[in-house]
C-alpha cells in the first residue's frame, strides 16, 4: 500500500489555501505525497515569508522530489505583481518584441524563490471568439505570432532552469465561455485546428517539458479521430478524451513531455461528472499530473478515487505506475532532484528596478510600433 500511494501522490500536484507550512497543511503533504505544488497569490504575502513557505514545503516533500509551480504569464496572471510589481502581458511583449526577455524575468522572479515550473506559456490564438474570456494572456492573433513568442518566452525560462508548461492544449481560440465556469465548446473543423491552434503545439513538442490540456470539447475533432464513434452530445473536455491525449497529442503529434490536466475543480471538468469520474477518466485518458489547486477535501477525494480504482482494477494500477515513472524520469531529466536550496537572490529592490524597467521598455517598443509608418502590432 505504501508503493501504491507513492506511485499516486506523484500524479497529483495540489495547492492549498493560507501562507505558511502549518500542521494541517503537513499533514496533508505527509499523507498524499504530491508530485508537484502549485502557489498562487493568496499564498504570497512577502518576499521572505514565501521563501520560507517554499522552503518549508520542499523539505516535507523531499522524498517526492516535487515540481514547485505556479502561473507566471505576466500581464492578467501575474501572482508576484504586488509583491515585485506588475509584468507586462504576452500580448505586450509581444508586441514589442520582448518575449525572450519576459520569460527570462519570469524564470528570475520564480529562481529568487526556489520554485522550478512556470505554467506558461499560453499557447491560445487570440481570436475574436476568445477576446472576452483570454483578453491579453494571448500573444498574437496569428499561429505565427504565438508560435514565435512561446519559443522566445520558453528560452528565456531556460536560462534559470525553470520548466514551462504550454496551455491549454488543443487550443481555446475559438471558444468564448471560460472554461473555469464551464466547459466550452469548440466548434471549429479537425483541418482549421490542425493548420492553426495546434500549430504552435505542433512546432514546439520536442521544446515542451509540459502540456496543460483543456477543460474544452471539440465534436469535430473528436469525429475526425474516431470517425464511426458517437460523440456524446459534445460533452466530453479534451481533458478526459484519450482520442485527443493519447490518439492527437501522443501518436498523431508525437509528444513525449509531460501532459498535465487543468484544474479538476473547474467547472469545465465537472460538467455532468463528480471530481473522482474526471480524476480517473484523465488518467485513463493519457494525463500524467492532475491539478487540484485550492481544496484540502478535493485532494483527499482525488487521491482516494486514484487508490481504490487502482486496487479494484491492475491495467489502472499499470497506467498509474507508468505516469509515476514519467513524472520521475522527466524530473531527472530536468534536474529537478539536484536542485539546491532557493540562493539568496533577495535583492528585491534589483529585481524590482529590472520589472520597472522591463515595463518602460515594452512601452516604447509599443509606441515605436504605433510610430512605424505602416507598422502592426502583433497581438489582438
Amino acid at each position: 500500500m505504501k508503493e501504491l500511494i507513492k506511485i499516486a501522490g506523484q500524479l497529483l500536484c495540489i495547492g492549498f489555501e493560507g501562507l505558511e507550512c502549518g500542521p494541517e497543511l503537513r499533514t496533508l503533504l505527509k499523507e498524499v505525497r504530491p508530485g508537484g505544488v502549485i502557489f498562487f497569490q493568496r499564498n504570497i504575502a512577502t518576499a521572505d515569508q514565501f521563501r520560507t513557505l517554499v522552503a518549508d514545503i520542499r523539505e516535507v516533500l523531499a522524498e517526492s522530489r516535487p515540481f514547485l509551480a505556479i502561473d507566471q504569464e505576466g500581464g492578467e496572471v501575474d501572482r508576484f505583481r504586488e509583491l515585485l510589481g506588475p509584468l507586462p502581458s504576452a500580448q505586450e511583449a509581444a508586441q514589442a518584441g520582448l518575449a525572450f526577455e519576459l520569460g527570462d524575468l519570469a524564470g528570475r522572479e520564480l529562481a529568487a524563490f526556489g520554485l522550478n515550473v512556470d505554467f506558461a506559456p499560453v499557447l491560445d490564438i487570440g481570436s475574436l471568439e476568445a477576446r472576452s474570456v483570454l483578453g491579453t494572456r494571448t500573444a498574437g492573433d496569428t499561429p505565427q505570432q504565438v508560435n514565435q513568442f512561446a519559443a522566445q518566452f520558453l528560452r528565456g525560462l531556460g536560462g534559470w532552469n525553470i520548466l514551462g508548461c504550454a496551455k491549454h492544449f488543443p487550443g481555446l481560440g475559438g471558444g468564448c465561455k471560460d472554461s473555469h465556469i464551464g466547459m466550452p465548446t469548440i466548434e471549429k473543423t479537425e483541418m482549421a485546428l490542425w493548420k492553426e491552434d495546434l500549430l504552435p503545439f505542433r512546432n514546439l513538442a520536442d521544446r515542451l517539458p509540459m502540456i496543460m490540456v483543456a477543460h474544452a470539447s471539440y465534436p469535430d475533432l473528436e469525429r475526425t479521430l474516431a470517425p464511426g464513434r458517437p460523440v456524446l452530445g459534445g460533452t466530453l473536455p479534451a481533458s478526459l478524451s484519450a482520442n485527443i491525449i493519447s490518439g492527437l497529442l501522443r501518436e498523431r503529434i508525437g509528444y513525449e513531455g509531460l501532459v498535465v490536466c487543468d484544474d479538476l475543480e473547474m467547472g469545465g471538468a465537472l460538467e455532468g461528472r463528480t471530481i473522482e469520474e474526471a480524476a480517473i477518466a484523465a488518467v485513463l485518458a493519457g494525463c500524467d499530473m492532475l491539478l487540484v489547486c485550492r481544496s484540502a477535501e478535493k485532494v483527499h477525494r482525488v487521491f482516494g478515487s486514484l487508490l481504490r480504482e487502482a486496487g479494484n482494477h491492475v491495467n489502472f494500477r499499470g497506467q498509474l505506475a507508468y505516469a509515476a515513472q514519467r513524472i520521475l524520469h522527466a524530473k531527472e531529466r530536468a534536474r529537478i532532484t539536484e536542485l539546491p536550496p532557493p540562493e539568496p537572490l533577495g535583492d528585491w529592490h534589483t529585481l524590482r528596478e529590472q520589472i520597472r524597467r522591463m515595463n518602460a521598455a515594452v512601452s516604447l517598443g509599443l509606441r515605436q510600433q504605433r510610430d512605424t509608418p505602416g507598422g502592426e502590432a502583433q497581438g489582438n
